[in-house]
C-alpha cells in the first residue's frame, strides 16, 4: 500500500508490429488473490456500459462483431496506451461511484494499481486523497497483467462510452467497444464530408474523456471494401473467418502434427512453446464460437497432436 516494494513481476511480449513490445506487470500469488477476490466479489458485479463487450461475463468479441454485420461503412479507432490512461484517480473515482467511502475507494485503487519504474506523478488533478504515513505519493496506473485491470478500465470509461454513444446517435450508426477498439457502422450511406465531421466528433469526445486516439490505427472503410471487425469479416449476414487465418490456424496444426510441436515451434519463429499453444487454443475457441463445423475437426485434430506430445491440461493451465 505505501509502494515501498514493488509486488509485481514485469516482461515484455512482441506486439504484433514488428520491432514493438508490450509490457506485462503479473502481481505476486498474495496480490493475485486478493485483486481476483476483488474483480469477482466487486468490479464484475458493476454492470458497464452496454456499448462495452470485453472483460465481463456473457459478453465476448464475437457479440461485439456481430452488432456491424451488413455494414456498408465501417470507421475504427483505437485508444493509445488504454490502461496507462486510467491512473489511480480514476480508479479511485469509479470506487466512489460504486458507493464505496474515501479511505475504502483509496486502498482499493492502490492495490489495483502500480507505479511504473521510473515514474512519479504528482497529485495535481482531480480531488484526490493521500495519507500522510504512505510515502507514496503518486498515482499508480493500471498494469497490463492485473485481473483486475480490463475490469475497472471499462468501468473508468463508462463517460467516454456515454459520449461515443451520443456521437453514434447523432450520425445514425453503431458504436461498440472491445477494450480500447472502438467500431462505428451503418447500413446505410455516407458522404466523405460526413464522414470527415464525425471522425472530428469522435476524436473531441475521447480526448474530453482524458483518452487518445491512436492515429495511426483509425481506419475508414468505404462501401466495396473488405470489413473486419476484431479479425472477423461482418460484410454478410454471417460472422464469418477470414482466409488467411484459417489457412494459418490449419499450416499451425498440420505443421505440429507432421515434424512435431516442438519443431514447429522454432519453426514458426514463437519465443516458447507454451506461448504457441496458448494462441492456437485461443484461436479455435474463437473460431468454435464463430464456424463450429470447421473449427470442430480442427480442435480435435489438435488436441490429438497435444496428446501425443505429452502436453497435459495442468501443462496448458500454467502456461
Amino acid at each position: 500500500m505505501q509502494r515501498q516494494i514493488d509486488p509485481y513481476t514485469v516482461f515484455s511480449r512482441p506486439k504484433r508490429e514488428p520491432g514493438k513490445v508490450r509490457t506485462i506487470a503479473s502481481p505476486g500469488p498474495v496480490l493475485m488473490d486478493i485483486q481476483r477476490w476483488l474483480l469477482s466479489n466487486l468490479f464484475e458485479r458493476v454492470r458497464p456500459h452496454r456499448a462495452s463487450y470485453a472483460y465481463q461475463p456473457g459478453r465476448s468479441a464475437v457479440q461485439c462483431a456481430k452488432r456491424h454485420l451488413g455494414a456498408t461503412w465501417l470507421l475504427k479507432f483505437d485508444l493509445h496506451d488504454f490502461f496507462h490512461s486510467v491512473d489511480e484517480r480514476a480508479a479511485y473515482r469509479v470506487l466512489q461511484t460504486v458507493g464505496y467511502n474515501k479511505l475504502i475507494s483509496f486502498e482499493i485503487a492502490r492495490m489495483c494499481t502500480r507505479l511504473p519504474d521510473g515514474e512519479a506523478r504528482a497529485f495535481t488533478r482531480f480531488n484526490y486523497p493521500t495519507i500522510d504515513s504512505y510515502p507514496g505519493r503518486a498515482p499508480g496506473f493500471l498494469p497490463q497483467g492485473a485481473p483486475t485491470s480490463g475490469a475497472i478500465a471499462n468501468l473508468a470509461a463508462h463517460a467516454l462510452d456515454d459520449r461515443l454513444w451520443e456521437v453514434a446517435d447523432r450520425y445514425d450508426l453503431v458504436y461498440t467497444r472491445y477494450a480500447d477498439d472502438m467500431t462505428f457502422s451503418t447500413l446505410g450511406h455516407l458522404d466523405r464530408v460526413t464522414v470527415t465531421h464525425c471522425i472530428a466528433d469522435i476524436t473531441k469526445a475521447v480526448h474530453q474523456s482524458h483518452f487518445r486516439v491512436h492515429r495511426k490505427k483509425t481506419r475508414i472503410i468505404p462501401p466495396g471494401a473488405r470489413k473486419v471487425v476484431l479479425g472477423l469479416l461482418v460484410d454478410g449476414d454471417r460472422l464469418r473467418i477470414p482466409v488467411p487465418v484459417r489457412q494459418r490456424l490449419e499450416a499451425h496444426i498440420r505443421g505440429a502434427a507432421t515434424f512435431g510441436l516442438a519443431p514447429h515451434v522454432e519453426h514458426a519463429r514463437y519465443s516458447s512453446l507454451g506461448g504457441f499453444v496458448r494462441h492456437v487454443d485461443g484461436l479455435l475457441r474463437y473460431a468454435q464460437g464463430v464456424d463450429r463445423a470447421w473449427a470442430g475437426p480442427l480442435t480435435e485434430r489438435w488436441e490429438t497432436v497435444l496428446k501425443a506430445e505429452g502436453v497435459t491440461a495442468l501443462d496448458r493451465e500454467l502456461w
